[in-house]
């Protein structure tokens, strides 16, 4: 595995990487707070009858130390830190994901707060450290029931059911702190531009920036591709990159699955005498995935998706991956089975997944935890955590789509009320404002208003009768099937309906299938590997058969707690040869 320039070991950013931090990941002082006393006693200077928690894991998790299913609406997190100090540095307390609102003080010092359990947020803790560099890092965790917040698969009952699993509550990803100047760079967006080989720049600054210039050097391989400075005369600023260079016979050097080949980025920030304020590391790729017709391009190719789904559970941290090799593991068994692209199904990832993703070439569909009712604070909180997950992850070249809803999850009657029909279609031109490069799916798996890719989920588990619903593409597209089947809601939205887009079958198969105990899955569970393996072949086959499918995605990579629709059980043991799944998933089209 080939890394990026700027790869650092556990670097919770890893597409935008300082030379310092501190990764703040272990033991915490942890307590529940049932009673919502926490505050009103200042457990900010200190928690009273606490225990060791490990963060980042919830203390639903058996890694976390705690271990325990009992709900907890509220719960406290303190950690003594001693920073090293520098002049004129700023301190940056990062966390990557705490669910769902959380509130943070630092020696007893009310500093912010965040609502979204899914998305980075920063905070500036500098006037609060002590002239010493101590700190007592405080932080109050929120975490209800209510279906009106982005949950995921994150069940909102006593225990979990059917698809949804036990709840995740309070800090899941790392959490971590770096110092800057007090003039530094906030953010960098970089977009590939494809009838110039350019990259367009993005660039937003933080503190006083007059008399600053930027410098941008992009290289690959370790030889230099392009080297400029530019005088910034305000915080927002734009650039564009010419990556054409004589390295390559084509002049660029595309990003796909089979050659991922990356370009690493440094920027630097200089004062008017020409010293570092800033210097940030990163890296990106030349990809332009698009609709055409009624096909997928990856840069100047069609682009057959075989994708599987990813729940990313594992069995003693819940939602947090063990450690960054699980993650890496995670890609190699969906490449493995013969996938180039993986549905990330209700959660924003850890980053370094991306990364990883980035680096080894696979194909990502980037999706929205669902809230699952529909009120006025459903809808503030959706876009707003959605707008968080996509500005974050915008880098990465290895997120080809996003998906903003999933099954008309939390717009449940988009059929007969107008304002779950327009939150789709607000979400798809909101996405589309910030990123016009990438494909947006309105609502993944029927339903659609506007949407650049049309999506069918169905859990027929009869290879045949599979085949006979899709025997027909149009009469799938208008609603007119002469097959019904339970699964399948209509297509469109009333005032809304197919326009050439591509057509993905991508949630199919899920068959359930364990050879000891009694789990959930689709349909009747197979008794067999040899009827697991048939059913799962003449299901995929019943789909490639059709050169007007633009791809699919089959559930899921692995079984998630009661959930037995797996390739691969919880451990990650397959359930039948890889070499035989890779077979059936990379059979040629139309055989």
């Amino acid at each position: 595995m080939k890394h990026a320039a700027c790869y650092t070991k556990n670097y919770p950013r890893p597409q935008f990487v300082r030379g310092n931090f501190t990764l703040l990941d272990g033991k915490w002082d942890f307590a529940f707070d049932d009673g919502n006393v926490g505050e009103g006693q200042r457990w900010f200077d200190g928690l009273p009858e606490a225990v060791k928690i490990t963060v980042p894991f919830a203390y639903q998790t058996e890694k976390s130390g705690v271990n325990s299913d009992d709900f907890h609406p509220v719960v406290w997190y303190a950690k003594k830190i001693k920073f090293a100090r520098l002049d004129g540095k700023r301190i940056m307390l990062n966390f990557e994901g705490v669910d769902h609102f959380a509130k943070v003080w630092c020696n007893g010092v009310y500093i912010g707060s965040h609502t979204g359990g899914y998305c980075r947020f920063s905070l500036d803790i500098t006037s609060a450290v002590n002239s010493d560099g101590q700190a007592l890092i405080a932080v109050r965790a929120e975490d209800g029931k209510e279906c009106t917040k982005p949950r995921g698969k994150q069940s909102w009952l006593n225990t979990p059911f059917g698809c949804w699993y036990p709840p995740t509550t309070g800090i899941w990803k790392s959490v971590w702190a770096e110092q800057v100047s007090a003039t530094h760079i906030k953010r960098v967006k970089m977009t590939p531009v494809e009838s110039t080989y350019h990259m367009f720049t993005e660039y937003e600054t933080v503190g006083d920036c007059r008399g600053c210039s930027l410098g941008v050097t992009v290289k690959y391989d370790g030889q230099v591709v392009a080297d400029l400075t530019e005088k910034l005369v305000r915080p927002v600023h734009t650039l564009s990159v010419d990556l054409s260079n004589d390295l390559d016979s084509f002049k660029i050097h595309w990003w796909t699955p089979d050659a991922p080949n990356i370009y690493d980025v440094e920027f630097r920030l200089y004062d008017g005498d020409g010293n570092v304020l800033d210097e940030v590391k990163s890296y990106t790729a030349f990809r332009i995935f698009k609709p055409s017709g009624n096909k997928l391009m990856l840069n100047l190719n069609p682009f057959y998706v075989r994708a599987v789904l990813e729940q990313a559970y594992w069995r003693d941290s819940g939602l947090t991956a063990p450690d960054e090799n699980a993650l890496i593991k995670e890609i190699e068994l969906s490449k493995a089975c013969g996938f180039n692209c993986m549905r990330m199904h209700q959660k924003i990832e850890d980053e370094r997944f991306y990364y990883y993703a980035d680096i080894m070439g696979m194909t990502v569909f980037c999706e929205m935890p669902s809230a699952y009712e529909f009120k006025d604070a459903a809808v503030f909180n959706t876009v707003a955590e959605w707008s968080e997950a996509v500005a974050q992850n915008y880098n990465h070249p290895s997120i080809v789509a996003w998906a903003p809803v999933n099954e008309s999850w939390g717009v449940n009657r988009i059929t007969s009320n107008p304002c779950e029909a327009s939150l789709t279609r607000a979400l798809y031109d909101l996405t589309k404002a910030y990123d016009g490069m990438r494909p947006v799916i309105s609502n993944d798996g029927w339903e659609h208003t506007t949407s650049d890719i049309v999506t069918f989920h169905n859990y027929c588990q009869d290879p045949a009768e599979f085949a006979d619903f899709y025997g027909e593409l149009s009469a799938v597209l208008y609603g007119n099937n002469r097959v019904p089947y339970s699964n399948l809601r209509v297509p469109f939205v009333n005032g809304y309906g197919y326009e050439g887009q591509p057509v993905l079958i991508d949630e199919f198969a899920g068959i359930g299938f364990e050879k000891n105990g009694d789990g959930w899955g689709y349909g009747t569970k197979a008794g067999s590997e040899r009827e697991f393996t048939a059913r799962l072949e003449g299901l995929v086959n019943a789909i490639t058969a059709h050169h007007d499918v633009a791809g699919f995605c089959i559930t899921q990579l692995t079984d998630v707690y009661q959930e037995i629709n797996g390739l691969f059980d919880f451990d990650r043991a397959p359930k039948a040869p890889v070499e035989e799944i890779r077979r059936i998933v990379t059979a040629k089209r139309g055989a």
